[in-house]
């Protein structure tokens, strides 16, 4: 049974974030432990430090892709290949459910 959303602080209060609407998110509580305190991470390619995807301002679509079987997130820039490492966003429960959404034709979400 899938387990419910849940609130993220897209800026964690222990770094300064508010309780402020524009400052709050859904999400997996897999992707929030991932996430923890974390506002940047290590580009894999250059290791810069860069901000994670900011999912109130940003576009999904401009900074991540899915891979062709739809099982994987692929960044298709600096910020979307950082947050995809640093979330850990293609673990191997991720892509096994992905892959069970698929089945079930619930995935990929239309654009």
């Amino acid at each position: 049974m899938p387990r419910p959303l849940e609130i993220d602080h897209i800026i964690p209060r222990a770094r300064g974030g508010s309780d402020a609407e524009d400052n709050l998110w859904l999400a997996c509580r897999a992707c929030n432990l991932f996430k923890g305190q974390q506002t940047y991470g290590c580009n894999p390619l250059t290791g810069q430090r860069v901000w994670l995807f900011h999912s109130r301002r940003q576009r999904w679509r401009w900074h991540f892709q899915w891979s062709q079987d739809g099982t994987m997130i692929i960044g298709r820039t600096a910020t979307g290949r950082t947050t995809v490492v640093a979330l850990s966003l293609n673990n191997l429960v991720a892509i096994t459910m992905r892959r069970n959404w698929i089945i079930a034709g619930w995935h990929p979400p239309p654009d």
